[in-house]
């Protein structure tokens, strides 16, 4: 821990020397620090639990982890020895099992493919692209250069822009990552697009919890929840992972009001959120229930007082601290 802690604030300090932007983040200085040579110390140490939170990689400038997680740093020490050409790297015999299987498969991956925006050959990799420069890179057969390109698009008022209907194909995408990063573009989008909401429509029945998560929420940012929508958010209520139910309330909360047969899962979901003592999702379903409901107070004492008494207290504490705030905000 001594010595990965120093390797830790000499990488941090050589940034910060070179004026680095992001250097006050935990996990580039990890990157960094393997980049030189130094992340053989700071693997060992699992500074960070081997099943974090619900982390969305498409917003990590908005929220970024605090230090590599296991597959981070296993594909980071990847792209180390990738750049060194060094296929059969020693040193991976030191390296844990949980870091030491996915870099391996990530280093097969990079020597095969040469899938990386950044190449050694030319470290110096230019951001400073025109909008037609970034829309011929988003169709290069890399998909990390299709990322790097979605993230710099530009949207402008115009619902049928270039950059709008390279959206729309890029949630057809058969590479998951590269869907993410489409749907997370369309929060930029300054207008609605049919085709664009359609399409997001479609990925509601898709295999992955994080793709359906993100396609719902950006409906819900479109006002465009149709029926099929809400009850697939509904659904999402009862989902076992806490972001999957997240996403589905954040969609439900956009509405004015609630359908019937919707409600008994939203009462389910705030008995959980109680039983759980995830306040978060409390505050949400309060500030929904508030929406979508003339007495709330009344609801939650009907749905909660026989049954589920000793959260009733809890529950109508927040109810009143949310009313609050949006008579604040409303103020």
């Amino acid at each position: 821990m001594t010595a990965a802690s120093l390797a830790h604030h000499m990488v941090t300090d050589w940034l910060q020397q070179n004026e680095f932007n992001y250097a006050h983040f935990p996990e580039v200085v990890d990157l960094a620090t393997v980049m030189t040579g130094l992340g053989l110390l700071r693997s060992q140490i699992p500074l960070v639990s081997t099943s974090p939170p619900f982390w969305d990689s498409t917003l990590w400038t908005t929220f970024p982890r605090p230090f590599l997680d296991g597959q981070g740093m296993a594909y980071a020490m990847a792209q180390a020895a990738w750049c060194r050409g060094d296929k059969t790297p020693e040193w991976t015999a030191q390296l844990p099992n949980e870091v030491r299987r996915p870099m391996l498969k990530s280093i097969k991956h990079l020597f095969s493919s040469d899938d990386s925006f950044f190449h050694p050959s030319t470290p110096v990799s230019s951001f400073e692209h025109s909008q037609s420069e970034w829309l011929q890179q988003a169709s290069n057969p890399s998909t990390s250069r299709q990322i790097i390109a979605i993230r710099h698009l530009q949207f402008h008022e115009h619902p049928d822009s270039p950059q709008v209907v390279l959206i729309g194909d890029k949630l057809r995408s058969p590479e998951r990552s590269v869907q993410l990063h489409a749907i997370a573009a369309t929060e930029r989008m300054k207008v609605r697009n049919d085709q664009v909401v359609d399409e997001l429509r479609m990925l509601l029945n898709h295999r992955d919890d994080q793709v359906r998560s993100k396609a719902i929420c950006a409906l819900a940012r479109f006002a465009a929840l149709d029926e099929t929508a809400i009850d697939v958010a509904a659904r999402m209520l009862d989902d076992q992972h806490r972001f999957v139910a997240f996403a589905g309330l954040v969609a439900l909360g956009s509405l004015d009001t609630l359908p019937a047969h919707v409600m008994p899962a939203a009462n389910r979901g705030l008995v959980r959120s109680l039983q759980t003592c995830d306040y978060e999702l409390v505050g949400l379903f309060s500030a929904g229930f508030h929406r979508w409901l003339d007495d709330p107070k009344g609801h939650y004492q009907g749905l909660l007082q026989e049954k589920n008494r000793e959260y009733l207290e809890i529950a109508l504490e927040v109810l009143e601290n949310v009313q609050h705030e949006l008579v604040s905000l409303n103020e």
